[in-house]
């Protein structure tokens, strides 16, 4: 060791020294204080956030990238070279060639073309113009699909401030309708439709009734406006000539007619007027088809009331005026009497009145005023006796008919005589009373009384009988007595459960009130 010179001395000890760089250390062994520049490169991230830096190691800022980007636009005909790190804060170029992308919405083949460009294509400004569930058309700006932008050439757009409010946004479906349609009532009423938007639209009840035809085709509803479970068959009836903005108030009642409330029931009975025409109701309760034949028994006498008849209402109505007055006659003599004549009818039974008294050709027995005389006279010759000797049938009784139309004759005169005789006769030769002894000092009162008891004097059967009557009487009076006595002492009994089943009641309605309370 000691042989080696001063100038190739070395030590063991790595310098600690910053380099000029002011991020390494030295780290050279015996150094003696003069560093040499850092060898290691930069790698600090440059400005434009893409690259590191590729000098040695420094102090200070780097300098920027020396590399240049090329910015294109979308179809990548117009280009030019910038900084990098400078693309985003650049204009995009302007191309005058069409866009190469295809538009996503329905409007592709009618829009118009627009230039090459950054970023997204500008939205589609037609109506959108789909076609909705209801029916109608979407009259909002088209809000369909917009198509991506190129990713390769997108840069970062300028932020700008926009007053403008976006009705649609491009890729929401379409919104709810908006379109303003009359809505009926449930019962579809005339006058009751109300105005509503298309996507909120709803029936709704009315303040009239129903009104509907019942089944029984014959009376309407008196409900309140409802809604019937048949009523969607029934609007198809009536709306297949309708245009297509009053059909859409047919799904509305898709879920509703299964809930629906029916029509009342038409409890009346039949009101139709029966044809032929008939007094009697029908038996049906309240129906649509026709009635059924009447079959009703009626009767009907007889013209001259000595049957009667029992015919169906249905046949009997069906015959004409003349065939009813045939088929009533019972076929036998009128048995009606003449007016103000003692006969009767000899006609075959007959509609209408009988025949007059002056066509009548029976006999009559007539008489003179002694009844002495008696004779047999046509009846039409009685009425004309009468009548010359100026008085009027009518006011004779019907037992002096004919009596004083014939005159006395001598023979009358000496009958009338030995009858008179004979009468003086019997009054001669009837027996002298016996002379009535009258006792002296007898009120009047005690003769009478005996007289009326040897008038009256009863035999042993009748006074047996009158004993057993009263002995009769006397035992029906005591039982009469014994059962009032013994039904009303039970009716007492029966009185007092009654009572007693009244307070229990009333017991027992206190004691669930005051529970209920």
């Amino acid at each position: 060791m000691w042989g080696v010179e001063e100038g190739d001395l070395v030590c063991e000890r790595k310098c600690q020294q910053v380099r000029d760089c002011g991020r390494h250390a030295c780290k050279r062994r015996c150094c003696g204080g003069d560093c040499p520049s850092c060898p290691e490169i930069c790698g600090r991230k440059l400005r434009c956030n893409n690259h590191k830096c590729p000098s040695p190691c420094h102090r200070g800022a780097c300098a920027p990238c020396p590399l240049m980007v090329s910015i294109s636009c979308a179809c990548g005909e117009t280009q030019f070279e910038v900084p990098c790190g400078t693309e985003k804060s650049q204009k995009p170029p302007k191309c005058s060639r069409p866009c190469p992308i295809s538009r996503l919405c329905r409007h592709k083949s009618e829009c118009r073309l627009h230039k090459c460009h950054y970023g997204a294509c500008p939205p589609c400004r037609l109506i959108c113009g789909d076609e909705f569930s209801c029916g109608h058309k979407c009259k909002e700006r088209c809000h369909g699909p917009a198509p991506p932008p190129n990713p390769e050439f997108t840069l970062k757009p300028t932020k700008k401030k926009s007053n403008k409010h976006l009705e649609c946004v491009p890729g929401l479906p379409c919104p709810p309708c908006k379109e303003v349609v009359c809505v009926p009532c449930f019962g579809r009423h005339i006058g009751q439709e109300r105005a509503m938007l298309c996507h909120s639209k709803s029936l709704f009840p009315c303040s009239n009734l129903c009104g509907n035809l019942l089944p029984c085709g014959n009376h309407y509803c008196t409900k309140t406006c409802h809604v019937l479970k048949n009523q969607t068959s029934t609007l198809d009836q009536h709306e297949n000539n309708d245009s297509n903005g009053q059909r859409q108030n047919l799904w509305l009642l898709n879920a509703m007619t299964m809930q629906g409330e029916p029509c009342e029931v038409c409890f009346l009975p039949c009101q139709k007027v029966r044809e032929p025409s008939c007094p009697h109701p029908c038996p049906l309760p309240c129906h649509s088809s026709e009635c059924p034949p009447c079959k009703v028994l009626i009767k009907r006498s007889c013209h001259c009331g000595a049957m009667v008849h029992a015919f169906e209402c249905l046949y009997y109505n069906m015959l004409s005026n003349d065939e009813q007055q045939k088929v009533r006659s019972c076929g036998g003599p009128c048995h009606r009497k003449l007016p103000n004549c003692p006969h009767l009818c000899s006609e075959i039974c007959h509609p209408g009145q009988c025949p007059s008294v002056d066509n009548c050709i029976k006999k009559v027995n007539v008489r003179c005023a002694c009844n002495n005389m008696k004779k047999e006279w046509p009846c039409q010759e009685v009425w004309k006796a009468y009548r010359s000797a100026g008085r009027d049938p009518k006011d004779i009784p019907k037992n002096q008919f004919g009596v004083g139309v014939l005159a006395c004759s001598i023979e009358c005169a000496n009958k009338v005589k030995a009858l008179e005789s004979e009468l003086r006769l019997r009054k001669n030769n009837v027996t002298k009373k016996e002379p009535v002894v009258e006792v002296a000092n007898v009120p009047k009162h005690k003769r009478r009384r005996e007289r009326i008891q040897e008038v009256n004097h009863d035999s042993k059967f009748q006074i047996i009988m009158a004993t057993m009557r009263r002995v009769l009487i006397i035992i029906m009076i005591f039982m009469v007595i014994i059962a009032c006595v013994y039904y009303g002492y039970k009716g007492l009994f029966w009185l007092s459960d009654w009572m007693n089943e009244m307070e229990e009641q009333k017991l027992n309605r206190r004691v669930a009130h005051q529970r209920f309370n």
